[in-house]
């Protein structure tokens, strides 16, 4: 399973706005490169910061990995 996925696919599993998510990693410090942002880094971030996001990303890119 590829951990470097688009703002708009982590968007798209998490169900909620691509804004969201760029914004979410802006304010993690989770880098955005080339247009990919490492899931895997970002669900932990988001878990780290008791982000609202964080139970969802935990269960499409942490559990069963």
């Amino acid at each position: 399973m590829p951990v470097h996925h688009t703002p708009e696919q982590i968007a798209e599993t998490l169900a909620c706005d691509e804004r969201v998510v760029l914004n979410a990693a802006r304010e993690l410090d989770v880098p955005v490169f080339e247009g990919r942002i490492d899931s895997v880094l970002f669900a932990e971030a988001l878990e780290a910061a008791h982000h609202h996001l964080a139970p969802a990303a935990r269960a499409a890119f942490m559990e069963g990995s």
